[in-house]
């Protein structure tokens, strides 16, 4: 989407949260019962896209199959086929307001990767088209009102920008829910740069209002565990409280293993991952999120090369760390360990996925340059 209040915080964070699909179905203890609908709000996009594809054989105008994947290709990046299944999916049914927010979020993330010299006006004013469309078949849609304001807030005029328009969008928010309002609000914070105990106040609101609201409680988790803050027990408090929420989302888990890891409380942080597995076992996010805080705390570094190793043996979730960032992880874990020819090789496998970033440009020449 062109803006981003309802994901996650972007704050600098030991954990790299992560909580979406990729492309090979993998059965869960769970999802065998779940329906789309589920699977679509717990990010798990795998297993979305098999039983979308299925449907879509059987029936290729499903416009709710349609609309899924677009969230799925949208979810790997992949925004151009976002948005034409969105499309798709509104000529299929072109009075669905879930269908046509869904090609709103595509079409922002499309502007977004185009941007303003490449062509990304005009799909952000067909963004700001879409909402609208969407409010007038379905006006009580937090999501919906979410991106709107988000929209508002941060576009220029020219595509629809307004700060008085995203205030009223928030009010509506408000009105349908207490709860939700609080967390558009420490978004709409987060926005406009506010300090981070503003934004911790309102998403402290939004919880209290609604302990099983899962945005709200993995945003509090995240600021608690950040690197300003390093409040791990509240954090570890918060994350086992949206884990109750919810245990078969990713997210939770990963900011739990994080805290746990931090304390070196390697029994707890075992028994977490074991549970994770358990109910989340098409997403490793929380191995890796183990891994890179012993990394960056240079702590029990045979494990964290366990963890790197576990994580690499399956395929990652869209948005989780790639292969490329891991076997680079890996590489710099080996090469703390002494053991710089496996660091070596470990960079040289991560070269074709990530060799563009400056930082990793920095330790691909120091270790195998």
């Amino acid at each position: 989407m062109l803006i981003s209040p309802a994901r996650p915080f972007a704050i600098r964070n030991a954990v790299l949260f992560i909580a979406i699909a990729a492309s090979i179905f993998i059965p869960s203890t769970f999802a065998s019962a779940a329906d789309g609908k589920t699977l679509l709000e717990q990010g798990h996009f795998r297993q979305l896209s098999a039983i979308a594809q299925e449907r879509l054989k059987r029936n290729p105008k499903d416009a709710e199959a349609l609309s899924w994947m677009s969230a799925v290709y949208d979810a790997y990046g992949n925004f151009e086929r976002a948005v034409e299944y969105g499309r798709r999916a509104i000529e299929a049914a072109p009075n669905s307001g879930e269908v046509h927010c869904q090609l709103a979020d595509t079409l922002g993330d499309r502007a977004l990767q185009l941007g303003i010299l490449g062509g990304g006006v005009p799909l952000a004013r067909q963004m700001r088209h879409e909402l609208d469309l969407s409010l007038q078949l379905e006006p009580r849609s937090i999501r919906c009102l979410k991106e709107s304001m988000g929209l508002y807030e941060q576009s220029p005029a020219i595509v629809g920008g307004s700060k008085s328009k995203a205030r009223e969008t928030l009010r509506q928010i408000y009105q349908i829910s207490q709860a939700d309002g609080a967390l558009a609000e420490a978004a709409l914070l987060q926005m406009q740069k506010r300090p981070l105990p503003e934004i911790e106040a309102h998403l402290r609101q939004a919880v209290q209002l609604n302990p099983h609201l899962y945005r709200a409680v993995i945003d509090l988790t995240s600021i608690l565990a950040s690197d300003g803050y390093r409040r791990y027990a509240e954090a570890e408090h918060f994350a086992r409280l949206g884990i109750a929420a919810d245990p078969n989302r990713a997210g939770c888990y990963a900011y739990l293993a994080a805290v746990l890891a931090h304390q070196q409380r390697w029994s707890d942080l075992d028994a977490a991952l074991a549970e994770a597995q358990r109910h989340v076992p098409d997403n490793a996010a929380s191995l890796f999120s183990a891994a890179q805080v012993l990394l960056e705390t240079n702590t029990d570094l045979p494990r964290a090369e366990r963890y790197l190793r576990q994580y690499l043996s399956r395929e990652p979730e869209a948005g989780a760390p790639t292969h490329g960032t891991a076997h680079w992880k890996l590489g710099l874990v080996l090469e703390k360990e002494g053991r710089r020819s496996d660091a070596a090789s470990e960079l040289r496998a991560a070269a074709p996925q990530i060799g563009n970033d400056p930082e990793f440009k920095k330790d691909f020449k120091r270790i195998a340059g």
